[in-house]
């Protein structure tokens, strides 16, 4: 929560030196009740998401919670966002310009009371195509105050693929159904030809329709919301809301900003293939010039656009430097418009990060996690003992689809109940979590029982692997491995597109990186190993692999097993595999923050214990000698303190 002793007015003059009377002068009502409409601003979207997640149909949302709400000022305010929902925080940057793109294009006075308008066109509005932006607009007393936004993943929205995730789509035309601002209610009433436009190409109408109607009731509940605060407070009141909000946020930004040295910094991440071929590499680069609470965000030099639906639009790319920021220097105040007012990203046109259309952005959040992590390889050095460690990445997308006995089509939506949610980056602070989504996002795992219910799959394991994090003072969390069995024929496809080194250079203040990721499949056709499916051994070792098809990872040739200097595998196509085929999957570790041989040995032991790190690891790792046995007897394992003091002293640990 924003504070008065961090926050300056847009005058200049922090927050909490302006007198009771400047303060009402500047923004139409106390301070009190400035910071009751700003919070409220943000507990009404909580609300609409609330209720859209608890009455979804579609797992993305109801499961997953792949949505996001927002606020919106009048266009005196140009449109300032005071509040976005804590959902998903890929939609913070592009959320704000979309919601004025979409109302200016469409035209305010053509809107009345009840309208919401639809749009999903990338390169108006940002993400893409399945994220649909629908706007309803906010009146008082007939003036337009504002609008009221909610941004949903709808399960499908045509094109080639299923459910939309194919890499290989090569334009927006394959992509699916781009929408610009469009009628969907008039007056509260559907709009029919729009209703029928949409209909016609998703392929879950069922599903599709009934999410459509929630979002338009949840939407209802933001406006009424919106309007029992203008009532209870007055229009001059709920615009200095907005403008208090925003210039807290603000000003909060700039005192991090000056709270960083002086100085240019650069950094460099790259993605490992654009899914079309297995060799060529494409990078972002990132050069950040700061003067006191100002910064430039110049990512020239960054590679053209792909052929692939591996890029990101301007908005997103927004999205990605205000996520680095709020994540590595201003962490305690919401986002706002004007969280970046004095940030200015600079973009090369016909890039990866600002493609012209008809480039496709499916995959859009791949070149966003480029631009953080290059940001974190740029400023963690910079912060010292502040500096936090990167997260594993994330970002391995499994999808199955096949033909039911009746033939019934069918579309895996288990997400992440199938590839494992990777460990986050340690601080100064202690050791981070494992099993965790990556920075860029908020979801929710939907679970195993509800993967199973909708899915023709069983999960066999879901488990941290040991020796995996990155070790440290404090380490990252553990990768985790997820198997599963498909019990029925499917054509399954995986994107993945960072294996090959690890994100944001790894470890912090002499912490080093985890282990890398990988993939493996075994078809009974193929495989004596899914022959009889059992569950398989949590090494990341042994024969096994070597009847596996290797779906991605860096791998040895003849064992598949992973090997950092081995070959690197990506299913570039997608492959048909029989029933009971087994697939495991293993994410990216996470970096680790300090020294690890500074580690206390009593927090080894304990990692021993719980099978994050092995005897052999911790002495490797963090030179701690622990002896028994961890599986058979894990309280009775003990430290041997003479053998870990003379092992760390062989290492110049004093």
């Amino acid at each position: 929560m924003t504070t008065q002793t961090e926050a300056r007015s847009a005058s200049g003059t922090a927050l909490r030196d302006l007198s009771d009377a400047e303060f009402e002068q500047t923004y139409q009502c106390d301070r009190f009740t400035a910071a009751v409409i700003s919070s409220r601003f943000r507990y009404i979207m909580e609300h609409v998401c609330s209720q859209l997640i608890t009455y979804a149909f579609s797992p993305q949302i109801r499961e997953s919670t792949d949505i996001s709400a927002a606020v919106t000022g009048p266009p005196s305010l140009n449109f300032a966002m005071p509040a976005v929902a804590q959902t998903i925080p890929l939609f913070f940057g592009s959320i704000p310009d979309a919601v004025r793109i979409a109302l200016e294009e469409y035209g305010i006075d053509r809107m009345v009371p009840g309208d919401v308008i639809i749009v999903n066109d990338p390169y108006r509005v940002g993400t893409h195509l399945n994220d649909v932006c629908f706007i309803r607009p906010v009146f008082n007393a007939g003036e337009f105050v504002g609008a009221v936004t909610i941004r949903a993943h709808m399960l499908d929205w045509g094109g080639r693929a299923i459910g939309g995730f194919e890499v290989t789509k090569t334009n927006l035309y394959e992509d699916g159904l781009v929408l610009p601002p469009t009628l969907l209610y008039s007056a509260g009433k559907p709009v029919r030809s729009t209703f029928s436009l949409i209909l016609d190409n998703t392929r879950f109408g069922p599903i599709v329709l009934p999410d459509i109607q929630t979002i338009h009731t949840s939407l209802e509940l933001g406006a009424g919301l919106l309007g029992e605060t203008l009532e209870k407070y007055g229009l001059p009141a709920y615009l200095g809301g907005i403008r208090y909000a925003c210039d807290a946020a603000a000003e909060t930004m700039r005192t991090a900003l000056e709270r960083l040295p002086d100085g240019v910094y650069e950094g460099e991440e790259r993605l490992d293939s654009d899914g079309l071929t297995d060799d060529t590499e494409h990078v972002v680069r990132v050069r950040i010039n700061k003067r006191g609470g100002r910064a430039e965000f110049d990512l020239s030099g960054s590679s053209p656009a792909t052929n692939s639906a591996i890029n990101c639009s301007w908005l997103d790319a927004k999205t990605a430097v205000a996520i680095a920021l709020k994540y590595l220097i201003d962490p305690r105040s919401p986002f706002t418009s004007a969280s970046l007012r004095d940030v200015d990203v600079l973009l090369p046109a016909d890039s990866i990060i600002n493609p012209s259309p008809p480039h496709c952005c499916m995959f859009y959040w791949e070149p966003v996690l480029a631009i953080i992590n290059a940001t974190f390889h740029a400023i963690n050095g910079v912060l010292g003992e502040n500096a936090v460690a990167p997260d594993s990445w994330g970002g391995t997308i499994h999808f199955a689809s096949g033909v039911t006995a009746d033939g019934t089509p069918w579309f895996s939506s288990a997400g992440a109940t199938v590839t494992p949610s990777g460990p986050w980056g340690a601080t100064k602070d202690g050791d981070a979590d494992s099993s965790q989504l990556m920075v860029i996002l908020n979801l929710l795992d939907g679970g195993t029982e509800q993967g199973e219910a909708d899915n023709p799959v069983v999960v066999l394991r879901r488990d941290y692997v040991p020796d995996t994090a990155g070790p440290g003072r404090y380490r990252s969390g553990s990768a985790s491995v997820t198997d599963s069995l498909w019990l029925t024929p499917a054509e399954h496809r995986i994107s993945t597109f960072h294996v090959k080194r690890p994100p944001g250079s790894g470890g912090v203040h002499g912490g080093r990186a985890g282990t890398l990721a990988g993939g493996w499949l075994w078809d009974p056709a193929t495989s004596p190993v899914a022959e009889k499916p059992d569950l398989l051994p949590l090494t990341m070792s042994g024969p096994i692999y070597g009847t596996a098809t290797p779906l991605m990872g860096v791998v040895n040739p003849q064992t598949n097993e992973l090997d950092p200097d081995g070959e690197y595998r990506f299913l570039l196509t997608p492959v048909q595999a029989s029933a009971n085929t087994m697939i495991r999957f293993v994410c990216n570790g996470a970096g680790g923050w300090g020294n690890p041989l500074e580690r206390d040995p009593r927090q080894v032991l304990h990692d021993v214990r719980d099978e994050y790190v092995t005897i052999e690891g911790a002495a490797r790792d963090y030179g701690v000698v622990v002896v028994g046995d961890p599986v058979r007897d894990p309280e009775g394992l003990s430290l041997d303190t003479a053998a870990t003091e003379a092992l760390r002293a062989s290492r110049g640990v004093v």
